[in-house]
C-alpha cells in the first residue's frame, strides 16, 4: 500500500510540474491525499528526494497537501491542549494566514485606484500588516529551533529542507514589502502599485 500511495503522489507531483492546475490535482488525488497523513507524506517525499526528486518540485506538492489539510482542520479541531508547542504553532499559522488573505485584499483595492490620495487608508493598513508580518519572525524561528530539529532526529529531512527554504522566500518578501511601503509616495505610486501586486 505504501508504495502504491509514492507512486501516486509521485504521479501528482509530475502534473503539478507538466502545468496541471493544483486544484484540478488537489479533486484528483484528494482521496489518497486525505488518507496520508503528515508524517507518512514527509517519508514519502524524503524517499522521493533520495531518488533525486528537486526540493521545488516536492514544495508543490506541499501546497496542494496544505490546502487540504487546511479543510479538514477547518472541518475538525485536532484534541491539542492550547498550551502545547503545535498548537501554539497552529494558532500562529492561522494568524498569519489571515494576514496574508488581508494584504491581498488591500492590494485589490489599491490596484483599481490610479491616485494615491484615495487610498491612504488602505496604505496605512499595509503598513501596520507590515510590522505585523515583522514579528511574525518569532514564528519562523519556533519551527527552525524547535519543530525541523524534532523531525530531523527522526530521519525527516527533506521537509525541513523545503520549509526553510520557504522561511528564506518570505524573509526576502517581507523585507521587500517593508522598503517598498517606507518609499511610497505620489510620484512614485504607480510603480509602487505594480510591486505590490508582485510582493503580495
Amino acid at each position: 500500500m505504501a508504495e502504491d500511495k509514492k507512486a501516486l503522489i509521485k504521479e501528482a507531483i509530475k502534473q503539478l510540474h507538466a502545468g496541471v492546475p493544483p486544484e484540478q490535482v488537489k479533486e484528483k488525488f484528494r482521496n489518497v491525499l486525505e488518507d496520508t497523513d503528515s508524517l507518512e507524506i514527509a517519508k514519502i517525499e524524503q524517499e522521493l528526494a533520495n531518488e533525486g526528486m528537486k526540493r521545488e518540485e516536492m514544495r508543490k506538492l506541499c501546497d496542494v497537501h496544505m490546502a487540504i489539510f487546511k479543510e479538514q482542520l477547518e472541518k475538525q479541531q485536532p484534541n491539542l491542549q492550547p498550551s502545547q508547542p503545535i498548537s501554539i504553532l497552529m494558532e500562529e499559522h492561522k494568524i498569519m494566514l489571515k494576514m496574508a488573505e488581508q494584504l491581498m485584499s488591500i492590494t485589490n483595492k489599491v490596484l483599481k485606484v490610479n491616485d494615491m490620495r484615495y487610498v491612504t487608508e488602505e496604505i496605512h493598513q499595509v503598513e501596520h500588516l507590515t510590522e505585523d508580518f515583522t514579528d511574525s519572525e518569532k514564528h519562523y524561528l519556533r519551527e527552525e529551533n524547535v519543530l525541523f530539529p524534532y523531525l530531523e532526529k527522526h530521519g525527516i529531512t527533506e521537509p525541513p529542507a523545503v520549509m526553510w527554504m520557504e522561511h528564506n522566500e518570505i524573509r526576502e518578501l517581507k523585507k521587500k514589502l517593508k522598503a517598498l511601503i517606507q518609499d511610497v509616495n505620489e510620484a512614485n505610486y504607480l510603480s509602487f502599485k505594480d510591486q505590490l501586486w508582485e510582493t503580495a
